[in-house]
């Protein structure tokens, strides 16, 4: 996971100032909407970032944010089930976690992207 915090302005119904969401929120949230979508068995980290897991939420592996001007980017890793339609998966696979984090969030989302890293039984 990198990136910095993500600042949203709060403008309207007489309210100013901003939210401001931190990456691993965004982490954790990308990472329980992909486990949860069909032919999705696992995320999995690399072994320089399961080093780096023990800072972190189980929820965060595999999910990597960056914050940008726009919105945020996510990147998955995962391990999807042998004998789904990759494609097709990845499409479900971004749209679920694209809609999940602008609903709970407010944030835009600019790029989703999802790295196949192992298929399993």
């Amino acid at each position: 996971m990198t990136g910095n915090e993500v600042r949203l302005p709060l403008d309207g119904s007489g309210m100013s100032g901003e939210l401001v969401v931190a990456p691993l929120v965004v982490a954790k949230l990308a990472g329980a909407e992909a486990r949860a979508t069909y032919g999705v068995v696992a995320m999995q980290s690399s072994p320089v970032r399961r080093l780096a897991r023990l800072r972190r939420d189980a929820l965060a592996d595999g999910v990597d944010v960056e914050a940008g001007d726009a919105g945020v980017r996510v990147s998955l890793h995962v391990v999807m089930e042998r004998g789904v339609n990759l494609a097709q998966v990845t499409v479900n696979l971004q749209e679920q976690v694209r809609y999940r984090l602008e609903q709970v969030t407010g944030i835009p989302v600019t790029d989703i992207t999802v790295r196949v890293e192992d298929l399993q039984d």
